[in-house]
């Protein structure tokens, strides 16, 4: 019994010993697991807000060409009416598509601010499909797409670990403002949905 006793505290040694590698190995391949679990989900989020970013970009090129061939002014090229409004279709199409998976991953910041984005794209859309026309409200429309934009953007990078702010660059650019008279002109006629 004398001998048992003189060897308990080396039994208990290895009792703990076991005990404290395992509760270690579980707490780190469980942090682990998290770390890769953080990271696959960071990876499918990244392709949801670019997919869904880059749909919506579609959706407003159409949209803004449409606009352009109902007389509102915008740079971009007008194209017919009804080849437009095929193109809208599908462009609306792969957007609502896309967001499926803003909401299966995105967080709710990011989701808020996904839905702000795709409203403000709406006003676009009724303005492309004439169903609004006035051009004080086009510029509105404009100016409040391009704003939801930024807070989804922001909201994406905050979502995705990604640092430092939204950069937007404002029309018109540093070098227009360098055009002579007769430049901006040109470009002004280039640019006229009226032409």
């Amino acid at each position: 019994m004398h001998e048992t006793l003189q060897q308990l505290p080396a039994l208990l040694g290895v009792v703990i010993g076991v005990v404290t590698t395992f509760a270690l190995t579980s707490i780190g391949e469980r942090a682990r697991w998290r770390r890769s679990q953080d990271v696959r989900w960071d990876t499918a989020r990244l392709e949801a807000y670019v997919g869904y970013g880059n749909a919506v970009k579609r959706v407003v090129h159409v949209a803004t060409c449409l606009a352009a061939a109902r007389g509102l002014p915008h740079s971009s090229e007008p194209v017919p009416l009804e080849q437009g409004q095929l193109e809208l279709a599908a462009a609306t199409a792969e957007r609502t598509a896309r967001w499926e998976s803003v909401l299966l991953l995105g967080r709710p910041d990011t989701i808020a601010a996904g839905r702000a984005w795709h409203q403000a794209v709406w006003r676009l859309e009724f303005y492309a499909r004439g169903l609004l026309r006035d051009q004080d409200g086009w510029a509105d429309a404009l100016d409040d797409f391009e704003r939801m934009r930024e807070g989804f953007y922001r909201a994406a990078r905050n979502d995705l670990g990604v640092g430092g702010e939204v950069l937007t660059t404002s029309w018109p650019p540093p070098w227009y403002e360098r055009l002579s008279d007769e430049e901006r002109a040109s470009i002004a006629a280039a640019t006229d949905p009226r032409r």
